[in-house]
C-alpha cells in the first residue's frame, strides 16, 4: 500500500481526497498538513511514498518547499496538486524535483493515475496540463546533461531498453527522461521530439 500525504490549506480539497485515496485499493492518507510548518514536523517524524503539495500556501511558496522537500527525502515523490497552469510553473516544480503535475480542476481520478505512474519511476502530466504545454508556441529549452545524452541516444534510433544499457539506467528511468524531454520540447512521439531538437540547434552538438 502507499502511503500518501496531503499538503494543501484548503480542508475542502483534503475531505475530498482523503475517502478516494483510502478507496483505491493501492493507496491510504496516512496524514495531511494546512501548513508547510506542520508539514515539515510530519515529515521528519514519518516520511511518506508520495506527497501531494499545493503551490500557493499560506505560510510559504510551495515550490521552493518542493525543492527542500526532494533535497531532504529523495526517495519520496511529490505530485503538483495546484490551480496553476502556467506552462512555467510546471517546468519550476520539475526542476525543483517533482515527479506530477495535476491541475485542481481535473478529475479526481487523475490523482490516483498520478500516484501509481510516480511509484513506477514515471513523470506524471496531467492531461489538462499537457494540453496547456502543446499550445505553447515558445518555450525556453533548457536540458541537463542526462535528458542530452537520452536525446542524443533517441536520435540515433536506440530503443528505451538500449538507452538504459548504455547508459546504466533504469527502464523506468529512461522513460523518466523521455516524458520530461518531451514536455520541455513540446513533443508527442519520438519524431516530434527530434523535429524540435533540430529546430532548438540540440542535435548535433550533443557530447
Amino acid at each position: 500500500m502507499i502511503n500518501v500525504h496531503i499538503v494543501d490549506d484548503h480542508a475542502m480539497v483534503v475531505e475530498l481526497l482523503v475517502p478516494v485515496i483510502n478507496n483505491s485499493g493501492i493507496a491510504r492518507v496516512t496524514g495531511f498538513s494546512f501548513k508547510l510548518s506542520d508539514c515539515r514536523r510530519t515529515l521528519a517524524l514519518n516520511c511518506p511514498d508520495v506527497m501531494l503539495l499545493d503551490i500557493n500556501m499560506t505560510d510559504g511558496d510551495g515550490t521552493m518547499f518542493c525543492a527542500e522537500a526532494h533535497k531532504n527525502y529523495p526517495k519520496m515523490k511529490i505530485i503538483a496538486l495546484t490551480g496553476h497552469d502556467e506552462y512555467s510553473s510546471v517546468i519550476l516544480m520539475l526542476r525543483n524535483g517533482a515527479s506530477g503535475y495535476i491541475i485542481k480542476s481535473e478529475a479526481v481520478s487523475e490523482v490516483l493515475e498520478a500516484i501509481h505512474a510516480v511509484m513506477h519511476g514515471e513523470i506524471y502530466i496531467s492531461r489538462q496540463m499537457e494540453q496547456v504545454i502543446r499550445k505553447t508556441t515558445k518555450m525556453a529549452v533548457n536540458l541537463t546533461p542526462r535528458e542530452k545524452q537520452v536525446l542524443h541516444l533517441v536520435s540515433k534510433g536506440m530503443s528505451n531498453i538500449e538507452i538504459a544499457e548504455q547508459l546504466g539506467i533504469g527502464h523506468a528511468t529512461v522513460l523518466s527522461f523521455r516524458k520530461k524531454l518531451n514536455l520541455k520540447l513540446n513533443a508527442s512521439n519520438p519524431v516530434e521530439l527530434i523535429a524540435n531538437a533540430r529546430k532548438e540547434g540540440l542535435i548535433g552538438n550533443i557530447n
